[in-house]
């Protein structure tokens, strides 16, 4: 399997947040980024064939409309 690197420069602030999901799941960074890309690219294969992502929480769902 062929790989390449990837360098993506962050706010200090921006960061935070991956590092962040990476420590509370005992993961690294570049495993957060690889899941982030998977669901972004699962959700923009659902929303081609017309289905919705929707967040619900017992009688209240969000819809969210674009990716």
């Amino acid at each position: 399997m062929a790989t390449t690197r990837l360098e993506i420069l962050l706010s200090d602030q921006v960061n935070q947040r991956p590092e962040a999901l990476a420590a509370a799941e005992g993961r690294t960074t570049t495993d957060v980024f690889r899941r982030a890309i998977a669901l972004y690219m699962l959700v923009k294969k659902q929303e081609k064939a017309g289905a919705r992502l929707q967040f619900a929480n017992g009688d209240q769902v969000e819809t969210l409309v674009s990716i």
